[in-house]
């Protein structure tokens, strides 16, 4: 067995055995009845709900798409909408065999650079700055919902102070990023090339932050595009808060609000960031307790969690239907 087989055991074992200490530590607790009571009341799960749950997800996954294509397109990079579905739902599924995100980043990236080797900075720019929006997205999503949860009368006390902390840091966060964006792309000198090789210089981030620049400056006589392209991001984040607050409904379980999972669901997607394939422990980690924190049992909070992570490996499953009908031109 070699290094890299004996690391992706390793990374499925670890995320593997946080789930499965989840279960045990909720049927071991005190929110053991409200968890198995999700399986046992099966008959009282609506088909629909749970369906639509997974389309609702499923539309949220392929604005991510669209978005991406907008980005590549913008770049004067030949590129066709199909094929950012194809990419898009291959780099879905090679999340859950490598770190996290990184995996279905790299697919993409590498696809588009040897499709146009001479636009390579800027394609490997677009997914740089792809992921950032992404980020920027939830935290604006989580300041939003966050102030509005706490403004809800009948919200209990802990439940409001808990939501005007996840507000207030993820608002500063986002005034923040919103500043730092606008001088970035109003101000032609902090992206420029100077700046480039000075960032590059960085130790272990240097590249990273040299693509992200880039990315900045390249766009950046498009603000209008990277306006329309973070509306978008924001989107995506209420999509499957919707998709999850639909799968609490047709789980039949007594659950938080629409607004709470605006809070819940980002903040767990952000969780599941991590490197575990397909972020999964991380996930169902913090939306267990981001469930406690708006009063509600660990136990429902965590068979939500498993009915989500059903829904992203079906969808996960369509990128391996691309792959089978098209090995040959994204084997890397």
């Amino acid at each position: 067995m070699n290094k890299k087989t004996a690391i992706t055991i390793a990374k499925y074992l670890v995320a593997l055995g946080i789930v499965g200490f989840l279960i045990w530590q909720v049927l071991s607790g005190e929110d053991s009845a409200s968890f198995t009571q999700v399986w046992e009341d099966r008959a009282s799960w609506s088909v629909l709900l749970l369906l639509a749950s997974l389309l609702v997800a499923l539309a949220g996954l392929s604005v991510t798409f669209v978005r991406w294509y907008f980005l590549v397109r913008a770049l004067d990079i030949e590129f066709k909408l199909k094929d950012a579905f194809r990419l898009g739902f291959i780099g879905y599924f090679s999340n859950f065999l490598s770190l996290g995100v990184v995996g279905g980043d790299a697919i993409k990236a590498i696809f588009i650079s040897r499709e146009r080797p001479d636009k390579k900075p800027e394609a490997v720019s677009s997914v740089v700055l792809d992921r950032i929006m992404g980020l920027y997205a939830l935290t604006v999503v989580c300041a939003l919902a966050s102030f509005a949860g706490t403004q809800v009368a009948e919200s209990a006390e802990e439940t409001a102070a808990a939501l005007q902390k996840i507000s207030e840091v993820s608002l500063a966060i986002s005034a923040i990023g919103a500043i730092v964006g606008l001088l970035l792309i109003f101000v032609p000198a902090l992206t420029g090339t100077a700046v480039q090789e000075r960032v590059e210089k960085i130790p272990r981030l240097g590249p990273t932050f040299k693509k992200l620049t880039f990315a900045i400056y390249t766009y950046r006589s498009q603000p209008l595009l990277l306006i329309g392209l973070v509306a978008m991001s924001t989107a995506v984040h209420c999509l499957f808060a919707l998709s999850v607050f639909v799968m609490a409904m047709g789980l039949g379980i007594v659950h938080p609000t629409f607004i709470q999972h605006l809070v819940i669901s980002p903040m767990s997607n952000l969780a599941a960031s991590v490197p575990l394939p397909g972020g999964i422990g991380a996930f169902e980690t913090m939306f267990s307790k981001m469930y406690v924190e708006g009063g509600f049992d660990a136990g429902t909070g965590l068979a939500v969690a498993l009915g989500f992570r059903l829904v992203t490996i079906i969808n996960a499953l369509i990128g391996v239907v691309y792959y089978l009908n098209s090995k040959k031109d994204v084997d890397i």
